[in-house]
């Protein structure tokens, strides 16, 4: 028996603060020196800017004020801060990669690393086939290492992954802190496959360069891969059109002519009227109400609330460390992302 348990961490943490602009420094964690051209921005969106020769900058923000903010450089760890404020200045440090990137040229010399490639690909990009129009521009770039004591496969590289999705027409630039990989099989026989993934990421709109009939099909396929997914069942949560279809089912629908909705059901009672928990006007929480089964069109999901609650917004935004998914959404990877600007034409 095959079972596979997929953990996919993408984003950081979420904070209420509402601010407008976001200023200050980048440095370096081990020299106090200041860092040029980091790039600070909100992840899963194109709104980004770039620390000056001074490593000063400011980020307008107004669109996004409660979601966290992440600086990034290469050759650096991404540091992301879910709590920030336009009344202060801050001082961001960032910690280097080299030792770290040093001991896996080492020790990943293998001669495999094209088998790394493609098990990196399928689980990083997915198996869709949005993902299969996906080109990893820079795989050159990649270093891997695997431990075959603990069955651990772990990618680290100086520079951020470009990913070009053709299908989906976006350039994603991904720094990427953390890829784990894991393969047990117990002792009874059961494998288990676990990864990890953790970092944030930056859009690029390629629509422009494409002609009228290419972005036609386009959008098309992002309508496609936005239906049924975990923006798509966030934001019609924080809408709110819940219906009571029996002590253990609900109903839930986004009033989109082109959806069908989604079919919410649990093992204990659950009730439309407490289900999700309204903050403010941007975001909301999901209170944990055990196991859910999640199904759109034929599409199935099992959701798991971790903690009493989790948190999410309106663009459908929501908080990756205290919900796990399997199933359908936990086969959308990399390659059918979409940013939290995205709306259906």
């Amino acid at each position: 028996m095959r079972k596979i348990t997929i953990i996919i961490v993408l984003i950081g943490y979420f904070s209420a603060a509402h601010c407008q602009t976001f200023k200050g420094t980048v440095y370096d964690r081990s020299t106090d020196s200041t860092l040029s051209f980091a790039i600070v921005y909100i992840s899963g969106t194109s709104i980004g800017t770039y620390s000056d020769i001074h490593g000063n900058f400011e980020l307008d923000i107004s669109k996004y004020s409660s979601m966290p903010i992440t600086i990034s450089l290469l050759g650096y760890y991404s540091v992301t801060l879910s709590e920030h404020s336009s009344n202060k200045m801050y001082n961001i440090y960032l910690s280097p990669k080299i030792n770290e990137l040093n001991e896996v040229v080492v020790t990943g010399k293998k001669g495999k690393w094209e088998t790394y490639l493609r098990i990196f690909k399928r689980e990083f990009l997915g198996e869709t086939e949005n993902a299969s129009e996906c080109d990893i521009l820079n795989e050159n770039d990649l270093r891997f290492f695997y431990n075959s004591d603990s069955g651990t496969l772990r990618e680290i590289s100086l520079k951020p992954i470009l990913i070009h999705n053709k299908a989906l027409g976006y350039t994603i630039t991904y720094y990427l802190d953390k890829f784990k990989f894991s393969r047990k099989r117990s002792e009874n026989g059961e494998l288990t496959e676990t990864c990890t993934i953790l970092g944030n990421y930056l859009f690029k709109d390629d629509l422009l360069t494409l002609s009228e009939s290419e972005k036609r099909k386009v959008e098309e396929r992002r309508k496609s891969a936005y239906f049924g997914s975990r923006m798509h069942f966030f934001r019609s949560l924080y809408i709110g059109n819940l219906i009571q279809r029996g002590e253990y089912s609900i109903s839930l629908s986004d009033n989109n002519l082109f959806s069908t909705g989604f079919s919410i059901s649990s093992k204990t009672p659950i009730n439309s009227d407490s289900f999700v928990i309204k903050k403010d006007s941007l975001s909301g929480y999901l209170k944990n109400e055990g196991e859910l089964s999640v199904t759109y069109k034929w599409m199935n999901t099992l959701i798991n609330v971790k903690w009493d609650s989790v948190y999410f917004e309106k663009d459908g935004y929501y908080d990756p460390i205290s919900v796990d998914f399997s199933g359908y959404m936990s086969k959308q990877r990399i390659g059918d992302l979409l940013p939290f600007e995205y709306l259906i034409n």
